[in-house]
């Protein structure tokens, strides 16, 4: 028989459950700066459309949500109208579980200590831990590589401290926010700190050519995402190195993005404040700093993002898996304790996690918590069970299972944190028109006060986005690292600031100084001079071509490639 202990539930609502739940060759055209349109972007940019790639998207995928659920999507979580479910692969069987009625008993996890530093440092130094000079190099020579594949005769090259000047201006207007990119540089709307920076011109040949990846490396990949993949494969590596506190959320994060180029690696979930866009899945701090994340694409979600699964991962659902794979990238997994929603828990994620020592709360779907002899979701429903009301058992191996009657009934897992002590929260009762107590399981606040790092980040990321319209669909994901990496920098400053006991700038004095850094670097004219000598990281050309191969090639006293290309190639 089931048990319930009946008393009279939340902070402030319910526990969240689920949230969200052609390559072709056409005829390349030289590029001058002169061509550089006066529309926006998204009207006029034909981004990689005269080269190998026009948007890559590889063969499709499906993009299902149930491919990457237990139990197939909610109404919730929405995928994009086109996609077609996949087929589930037959799982091992359950493992047999016991339950009886007893509470989790467990220690408390050590509070999080932040070292404090020997001295705050500035701004662009935080910043410059993730957007470091190696991304600025590597950014810079895939743009010139990238115009040099579009167009062989190119006079267009950058430099660094160009590129670095460039980033400003994109961090400057997601504060100064105007209308249309032309107001930045139009007579009564000009916005000095970017017109004196570059021309008008220049930055926007400069958006049409940023690129990130090797367009010729693109033949056999499976990562759809490829176009973008350098860039947050850099921000992981140096996402993942920083301090975590003891309480990591797991949750999904919507990238804003209407267009249609993207295919369907655009999504749609109903309850995101961005509804269309790429879906990411991510693992954050308390306080909001993201520590990995992983970009959404099928199929081949997992195999693109480059964290191998075990051979017991691959026993697990979908979802489950990511959250193994966010937490296989952890620094501290045993004084961790991880918190999801329904999309990802399942009661084999919650056992996985356990065997490493690792704790886990969530909330979760009846069809996924292995049947324990809980009170029934639809007794629990009754107008006569009164607000408050929980039934919990713990399995045999330590895991508890709770159902709790708030507004609407709520299930979790936990192996964190029991139902004592017992607190309570104030609901309003329609019948007496005033708020009364009702008692509230010390999971359920827990869960709570602990799961919003994702919806933190989102806010701060949401305050002020760098803008970037256009039809190359990989550039909102350019933008969306831009505003991540500042405001992963401004958590960390914070955290150094409150350990030293100082007073911290607000994000967007923060931003505005991590602008002033970057945009003192020596302006560059609009037709950049190409230097005589090769400088790692630019691309430099003879300006002598083999008619028969169209190849630029040195021919001068000190070098003669022609002689040994044309023996390579023969």
């Amino acid at each position: 028989e089931p048990y319930m202990v009946t008393s009279t539930g939340f902070k402030n609502g319910t526990p969240s459950s689920l949230k969200g739940g052609a390559e072709s060759c056409d005829f390349i055209q030289p590029i001058r700066e002169d061509q550089a349109t006066s529309h926006e972007d998204e009207e006029s940019d034909s981004g990689d459309n005269d080269i190998e790639d026009p948007d890559f998207i590889p063969p499709s995928h499906d993009l299902d949500t149930s491919d990457l659920s237990d139990s197939g999507p909610s109404d919730d979580d929405q995928p994009a109208p086109q996609a077609k479910r996949p087929t589930q692969e037959k799982k091992s069987t359950a493992r047999l579980t016991t339950w009886k009625m007893v509470d989790l008993n467990n220690p408390p996890l050590p509070e999080y200590q932040h070292s404090p530093p020997d001295f705050v440092g500035t701004p662009f130094e935080y910043f410059s831990r993730y957007f470091s000079p190696e991304v600025i190099k590597h950014i810079t020579y895939q743009t010139n590589l990238y115009a040099t594949q579009k167009d062989v005769n190119t006079t267009f090259t950058t430099t660094e401290d160009e590129m670095l000047n460039f980033l400003a201006i994109l961090i400057y207007m997601g504060i100064a926010e105007l209308p249309s990119i032309d107001d930045y540089w139009a007579m009564d709307t000009r916005v000095p700190q970017v017109a004196n920076l570059m021309s008008s011109k220049r930055f926007r040949l400069m958006r049409r050519l940023v690129h990130f990846n090797d367009n010729t490396q693109i033949p056999g990949t499976v990562d759809r995402f490829f176009k973008i993949r350098p860039l947050f494969s850099f921000l992981n590596t140096v996402f993942r190195k920083e301090p975590q506190t003891p309480k990591q959320s797991v949750d999904e994060v919507m990238v804003a993005y209407k267009g249609k180029t993207a295919g369907n690696l655009r999504q749609y979930i109903k309850n995101k404040p961005d509804k269309w866009g790429f879906k990411l899945f991510a693992r954050a701090s308390e306080d909001g700093f993201i520590h990995d994340m992983v970009l959404y694409q099928g199929k081949t979600t997992l195999e693109a993002h480059g964290v191998p699964l075990m051979p017991i991962q691959k026993t697990l659902g979908a979802t489950s898996q990511i959250v193994s794979v966010l937490v296989s990238t952890m620094s501290l997994s045993t004084t961790t304790a991880i918190f999801a929603d329904n999309f990802f828990t399942s009661l084999e994620l919650v056992r996985y996690l356990k065997d490493k020592n690792c704790r886990y709360t969530g909330t979760a779907r009846d069809n996924r918590i292995g049947k324990p002899p809980l009170k029934s979701i639809k007794e629990m429903e009754k107008k006569a069970v009164p607000r408050g009301t929980y039934s919990y058992v713990t399995s045999d191996d330590g895991i508890l299972a709770l159902r709790w009657k708030d507004n609407k009934t709520v299930t979790l897992l936990s192996t964190d944190i029991g139902v004592e002590p017992m607190s309570s929260v104030h609901r309003y009762c329609s019948e007496t028109k005033q708020k009364e107590e009702v008692s509230c399981p010390a999971v359920i606040k827990s869960y709570n006060s602990s799961m919003g790092g994702i919806d933190k980040s989102d806010m701060l990321v949401h305050l002020y986005r760098s803008p970037m319209k256009s039809k190359r669909w990989y550039m909102r994901l350019f933008a969306y690292a831009i505003d991540v990496s500042l405001t992963n920098a401004w958590v960390i400053y914070k955290r150094d600031c409150k350990a030293l006991g100082v007073d911290g700038l607000s994000l967007k004095n923060f931003r505005i100084q991590v602008f002033r850094s970057a945009s003192t670097r020596r302006p560059v004219m609009s037709r950049p001079r190409r230097s005589s000598a090769f400088q790692k990281g630019h691309i430099l050309r003879s300006n002598i071509l083999c008619r028969v191969c169209k190849v630029h090639l040195c021919l001068n006293a000190d070098r003669n490639c022609f002689i040994k290309y044309h023996d390579a190639v023969a």
